[in-house]
């Protein structure tokens, strides 16, 4: 099973939230976005640990941009799932809570509303009354047996992974090794009680640790007095064969040390590995049928390498478990266990599965809206495409407000320069600068629509046999970007476009779609614009052959005599990246190419 839905309404940052889930969720955005009233909602429906006290929300919890909270006004939390047919034990719990019209679909819904007969405004959060149900009926009602075989638990940010594991009673330990020991002789594990209690008795014999026990006995009854004494005495913990369990502690280093002495980062990484343990654990002994793991801010103290290390085998390896493989007769997968995340972590983004995104934004007067690529038509080609290449810079792009698509390393350096002489700093507005390594816009281009970031494509002419390979580039955008925008007839206006006499009227009606393209390309549009003199003196920092010289103290002289073949031959030899670094430098005080002005400012616009 997967969550397919949610739909939020009145909660908290959520007017009306319905967005698409693919199964795991990987939920970005801004602070204070809502995120974490999200996993909220979540819980309010799954959760068992959570208290009905707690689930009596008030009007503090209705969203703020409400006017009025009168009798009709409630919150609604609602989750739709499918695929649950396959596992017997899922579908005996929901099978009650298919949709009319499509059985294939369950719905579980959370619902605040006025008190039945409330014949006033609700002025008091003893006004309402909370109901949870399925399916399209009030009367379909479920609770805590529905909760504990489909259980969310909850690893908070601000968790105390150390604390919760050296406390016996909370830590995800303890169920492990009760289970473990269920099954050793009692007779056995009295004598090993029985063992460990002599030698104990043996070591608190010392004097020196007798006269240690006098001198606290003495000096906590002289400052509490006779009849407040407890008469405190040393010893070891109870060594009885019911409890010795109790004793047993995780160690790190070969046993050298206790978890108290592991980083915070390791830490966290032992607390997830028990709690996947023990969630597997109630799987296979049947005390629930699937697990939603909800963590937030996983990146906590983990390094970023470690960060990629972790959640790619998380999602890949237990997640995704191949369930032709790990299938039991039943049909039932090995790990029923969903992931859902909260992170700001670009490194976590680059190897989540590209359908588990969900992009949280703030939309003026509308409260928190959201954007799922779950539904979105990927090809196989461009899933593999970007699923390779999704490294951690462009995955930066999902935590921006806007976006710059470029072709390579030249503009991903020159454009921020060229964005700080233009006054705009591209970091004060959110704006990422992304190279597609290449000129295959379009996996990135329907990411960025799915999502709803603003975008603008910068991109080269490349002029062969007197044609602009750019323009079938550019068409092929617009044709995309119409579509996952919803256009009325993208057809016609591709062919509308088509129909224009010029490329450059063409090119003209692509940049209303966010797509700008040069005359040439980067480099030859700056040389023949206003930057030939700094390209020539950064050129020159290269190691040169005197002929390239000669060539450049030529075009130096008259500019409009160089070769541009020439020219790019040699910033290739020095590597185009490394020119770009150099000549942005160079950069201010100078004329901004007009087409990568209209992007920068194309971005802002929307941001």
């Amino acid at each position: 099973m997967y969550l397919s839905r949610i739909r939020i309404q009145n909660f908290r940052n959520f007017q009306d939230l319905d967005v698409a889930l693919g199964g795991n969720i990987v939920i970005v955005g801004e602070n204070r976005v809502g995120k974490s009233n999200l996993l909220f909602g979540l819980r309010l429906i799954f959760d068992p640990s959570l208290p009905d006290s707690s689930r009596q929300l008030g009007l503090a919890d209705f969203w703020d941009g409400l006017a009025t909270v009168d009798a009709e006004t409630t919150i609604t939390i609602s989750v739709e799932i499918k695929d649950f047919e396959d596992d017997p034990d899922v579908l005996a719990v929901l099978t009650d809570f298919r949709l009319d019209d499509d059985p294939n679909t369950v719905r579980l819904t959370y619902q605040l509303r006025a008190q039945p007969g409330l014949e006033h405004a609700p002025a008091s959060d003893d006004d309402f009354s909370f109901a949870c149900f399925g399916g399209e009926s009030e009367a379909k009602r479920f609770g805590h047996d529905l909760r504990r075989r489909i259980t969310m638990d909850l690893l908070p940010a601000l968790r105390d992974a150390e604390g919760d594991l050296a406390a016996w009673r909370r830590s995800p330990l303890r169920p492990l090794v009760e289970e473990a020991f269920v099954a050793i002789d009692a007779a056995a594990l009295k004598e090993i009680g029985d063992k460990i209690a002599e030698a104990s008795q043996a070591a608190i014999e010392f004097d020196e640790v007798k006269t240690l026990e006098t001198k606290i006995a003495e000096l906590f009854v002289a400052m509490a007095g006779p009849k407040q004494d407890v008469q405190p005495s040393l010893g070891f913990s109870a060594t009885d064969a019911t409890r010795i369990n109790r004793q047993i502690r995780l160690l790190i280093d070969e046993g050298r040390r206790g978890v108290a002495d592991a980083s915070l980062g390791s830490a966290n990484l032992i607390f997830l590995t028990l709690k996947l343990l023990d969630l597997q654990r109630l799987i296979e002994n049947n005390k629930r049928d699937h697990s939603l793991l909800a963590i937030e801010e996983p990146e906590s103290h983990l390094h970023p390498h470690l960060q990629r290390l972790v959640y790619k085998h998380l999602f890949e390896t237990i997640v995704d478990s191949d369930a032709d493989d790990d299938a039991d007769e039943d049909g039932d997968d090995a790990e029923p266990l969903t992931v859902i995340l909260t992170t700001h972590s670009p490194h976590i983004a680059s190897v989540a599965p590209l359908e588990s995104l969900l992009l949280l934004r703030s939309q003026d007067g509308q409260g928190t809206k959201g954007y799922s690529t779950a539904s979105t038509d990927f090809s196989e080609a461009e899933t593999e495409d970007l699923s390779r290449y999704l490294d951690v810079t462009r995955a930066e792009m999902v935590f921006a407000r806007g976006v710059l698509l470029v072709e390579g390393d030249a503009e991903r350096f020159l454009i921020p320069a060229f964005a700080d002489d233009m006054d705009i700093s591209l970091d004060e507005h959110g704006v990422s600068v992304c190279s597609v390594g290449g000129t295959n816009f379009k996996p990135y281009v329907k990411l960025l629509c799915a999502l709803g970031i603003p975008f603008a494509v910068i991109t080269d002419c490349d002029w062969v046999d007197k044609k602009p390979r750019a323009y079938n580039r550019a068409l092929k955008l617009v044709d995309v970007i119409d579509r996952m925008r919803g256009g009325a007839d993208t057809n016609a206006l591709i062919k509308g476009i088509k129909d224009l006499e010029t490329w450059e009227e063409s090119f003209a009606e692509c940049k209303t779609f966010g797509i700008f393209v040069n005359s040439g390309t980067l480099e030859t549009e700056l040389f023949e614009g206003d930057y030939a003199e700094e390209m020539i003196e950064t050129l020159r920092e290269n190691n040169l052959s005197q002929e390239r010289k000669d060539l450049l103290d030529a075009w130096e002289a008259d500019p409009k005599s160089y070769d541009s073949v020439k020219m790019l031959k040699m910033i290739e030899q020095m590597g185009k990246g490394r020119y770009a670094q150099r000549l942005a430098t160079r950069v201010p005080g100078k004329l901004v190419p007009d087409y990568i002005a209209d992007a920068i400012n194309h971005v802002i616009g929307l941001v």
